[in-house]
């Protein structure tokens, strides 16, 4: 599924699992399409998109191919996928 959304932030977590520390790179991401979502969701950056753009993504519009879509422990969305091209 391809939509476009706005880059509002940028977040790290940092968590502890079995096998040593994990650190996600979050982008939090406002939907542009319609009818837009409620509420933002959380995209999860993968270690090259971390690398090519890290946070300078926040307060552009970004397309994205979403592929995953789940729920974090507090009830979130978060999406992952592929950073397509950056519109602004």
């Amino acid at each position: 599924m391809n939509i476009k959304g706005q880059a509002i932030d940028k977040v790290t977590e940092t968590f502890d699992t079995k096998k040593g520390s994990k650190t996600l790179h979050l982008m939090v991401v406002q939907d542009l399409s319609r009818p837009p979502l409620r509420n933002t969701f959380d995209y999860e950056m993968t270690p090259e998109e971390f690398t090519k753009y890290g946070a300078s993504l926040v307060d552009k519009v970004v397309e994205f191919n979403i592929q995953g879509i789940a729920q974090n422990f507090t009830g979130r969305t978060r999406m992952s996928g592929a950073i397509l091209k950056v519109v602004e």
